[in-house]
């Protein structure tokens, strides 16, 4: 259905969704997106405003005043009331902040911008399965079985086997999955950023890191150091970023001090002479404990500046080594943005029969705590056994990252499909 109104001398020619249509005294204006762009058009013509619906799919042209020359329905909903969220709105709907059309686009700029970045640095990006025969053991992570297998939680394994092969720079950037994973700021599928260095350092990682989020920063906001997120201002780039160890945030933020190691009975007595009341059924617990004590400290970190918290109880990990002056913590670094973790990184772990226990004592700890055994990666051990180079790596989670940056409230609003939308 076309209409012609009066002849003016045409502006432009839009094509797009009505959002939304209303009446101011004689004129009825209507509310437009079109592309990555919103517009609000008007007309006094009763015969085009007749014609004026919310979820229509039209062609419109406006004169210089932005008044409707020329209407074409190019469709029209079926449903009486417009629902916006469905496909035809979902994307474009703001809720007192950027569509998530919007947010996708400047998801796109952040990959991007990470991308050349690596890109520079002479990194390798690889594609690696995301159905594998075997899995990571770790007790706080669920695989997702899959026909003979799992569908993958992470490429540390195949990146490393690719740097005992001989690469020097690799990374991925693919999605991964874990059961039970659902929250503001979990998803079953999600997608992750890892990369590794052969012969370089924890703190040359941890500065690749710093690297390419500042020039996804500026990307976003060529003009500002600083991002307002809900109560927090962070400065992504005048300041330089924190390093804490586990041990010093426990002190400054909790009052935990005299942590000679983190055994059951450290923290427990820690804890009450900082009057950190613990809850009963977890004292008999290291592993509930530790997970309490960070559920407390996690919200103090990276609200002023990125913050990399080091040093890491020992126990909390079968991928990183022990640090050489102290048995009780792994040289672990974790990246915190307004108490968000937003990667997780070490130095490699090369001694294939070490590997091999951790991942027997995970085993037998999944095993004690009533969750599904998993096969553990037997390429990945014999590749370790043929022998890796030092280095490093670390995995960073995109859509957290995307979330901070763009100012999201939870990840399912930076990702184009969320799990109940499918």
């Amino acid at each position: 259905m076309t209409l012609f109104a009066r002849l003016y001398i045409m502006k432009n020619d839009f094509k797009g969704r009505i959002f939304d249509t209303w009446k101011d005294q004689n004129r009825y204006s209507i509310e437009l997106c079109a592309g990555s762009a919103w517009h609000r058009f008007w007309t006094d013509n009763t015969d085009i405003s007749n014609l004026l619906r919310r979820g229509q799919l039209v062609a419109l042209s406006t004169t210089e005043q932005n008044e409707i020359v020329s209407l074409e329905i190019l469709a029209v909903p079926e449903r009486t009331e417009w629902d916006l969220s469905t496909d035809s709105g979902r994307w474009q709907k703001t809720l007192g902040g950027p569509s998530l059309r919007e947010r996708l686009q400047q998801r796109q700029c952040i990959i991007s911008a990470i991308r050349e970045d690596l890109y520079g640095q002479d990194f390798l990006e690889v594609e690696t399965p995301l159905l594998v025969k075997s899995t990571c053991p770790d007790l706080h992570i669920d695989s997702i079985q899959a026909g003979e297998g799992y569908l993958v939680t992470s490429t540390e394994y195949q990146i490393k086997r690719m740097i005992v092969g001989g690469f020097e720079r690799v990374f991925t950037l693919t999605k991964n999955f874990r059961a039970n994973d659902r929250g503001r700021y979990h998803s079953c599928e999600f997608t992750m950023l890892e990369w590794a260095r052969a012969y370089e350092t924890l703190h040359e990682i941890e500065e690749d890191a710093i690297r390419f989020i500042r020039k996804a920063f500026r990307k976003l906001y060529p003009e500002q150091d600083k991002l307002n997120f809900e109560t927090h201002e962070i400065d992504f780039m005048s300041q330089p970023w924190e390093r804490l160890t586990v041990r010093e945030a426990f002190e400054r933020y909790l009052g935990l001090s005299d942590l000679q190691d983190f055994s059951l009975e450290a923290l427990c007595l820690s804890a009450k002479k900082a009057e950190v009341v613990l809850p009963q059924h977890f004292q008999q617990d290291k592993y509930l404990v530790m997970s309490y004590l960070f559920d407390l400290l996690q919200h103090h970190l990276g609200t002023h500046t990125p913050t990399f918290l080091q040093e890491w109880p020992a126990y909390l990990t079968t991928s990183a080594p022990i640090c050489k002056n102290d048995p009780t913590v792994a040289e672990r670094s974790e990246l915190y943005v307004a108490g968000i973790e937003i990667a997780d990184g070490f130095p490699f772990l090369r001694d294939a029969k070490k590997q091999r226990a951790l991942f027997a004592e995970a085993l037998q700890l999944r095993q004690e705590k009533g969750k599904l055994r998993v096969e553990i990666d037997e390429p990945f051990l014999e590749a370790l056994g043929q022998g890796l180079p030092p280095g490093a790596g670390m995995a960073l989670g995109v859509d957290r990252l995307v979330m901070v940056l763009t100012g999201a409230s939870r990840l399912q609003d930076v990702q184009a499909f969320d799990w109940d939308e499918l």
